[in-house]
């Protein structure tokens, strides 16, 4: 497996994002030692939920409830408009990321795939490329990509730009955690078939598990490695 060092940052816009993408990557990569902080951007709510704070609330107790599950340190929560990325002007984005990686000093970051459907998905791209760019004195030494259900697929479908792995974590081990951590995201889970069900979320993990000799894999895209 990659080295991925010892400090690790998972971005995620939505809450749920960070377990859909990388959940049994965070839990192997714990068990290892790393210290994994996951960046939530958007509150998660403001758009399909105006102005209910309970709501909020609540997305904010099932992130934490998730993080719990698979030991993640620190959970790092914004309040950027949720699906609404695209009205915030980039610079601002950009330059809280900056920020964040400076104070950090993260060794690997994890983040949403361009090829991407959800626009907000790109966005947090585009942003937090900016932000791992390679210059003197960045500590990011790892930049990846992750797919998300019900989202990245459908990038694959409908983009030129779709979501093309290179790196396969095993995660057999940690499959369970995953699936446990996002049970915790009860506004977030859907009815099988939808690809944000539990027994969707598995038979994703052993497509891509599949795809490189693994029972269970959770795949990346590779930005660079330095």
């Amino acid at each position: 497996m990659l080295d991925f060092g010892k400090k690790i940052l998972v971005v995620a816009a939505h809450p749920d994002d960070e377990v859909l993408g990388a959940g049994g990557t965070i839990a192997k990569l714990k068990n290892q030692g790393c210290e994994v902080h996951a960046l939530i951007v958007t509150d998660g709510s403001s758009t399909q939920y105006a102005g209910n704070e309970e709501t909020l609330k609540a997305k904010h107790v099932e992130a934490d409830a998730a993080a719990a599950i698979l030991k993640i340190d620190r959970i790092i929560q914004w309040d950027f408009p949720d699906m609404r990325l695209d009205s915030v002007d980039h610079v601002d984005i950009n330059k809280k990321l900056e920020t964040l990686l400076f104070a950090e000093k993260y060794d690997t970051v994890f983040s949403q795939e361009f090829g991407d459907i959800n626009m907000d998905h790109r966005i947090v791209y585009q942003s937090i490329s900016v932000a791992v760019r390679p210059y003197p004195f960045q500590s990011v030494k790892n930049f990846l990509t992750y797919y998300v259900n019900s989202s990245s697929e459908w990038g694959v479908v409908l983009n030129t730009e779709g979501f093309k792995p290179n790196i396969f974590v095993d995660i057999e081990d940690s499959i369970e955690l995953k699936i446990d951590s996002m049970s915790q995201y009860k506004s977030e889970l859907r009815k099988y078939p939808h690809p944000r069900s539990l027994e969707a979320i598995r038979i994703s993990a052993q497509y891509f598990g599949n795809m490189a000799g693994f029972r269970f894999a959770e795949p990346f895209r590779l930005v660079f490695s330095r």
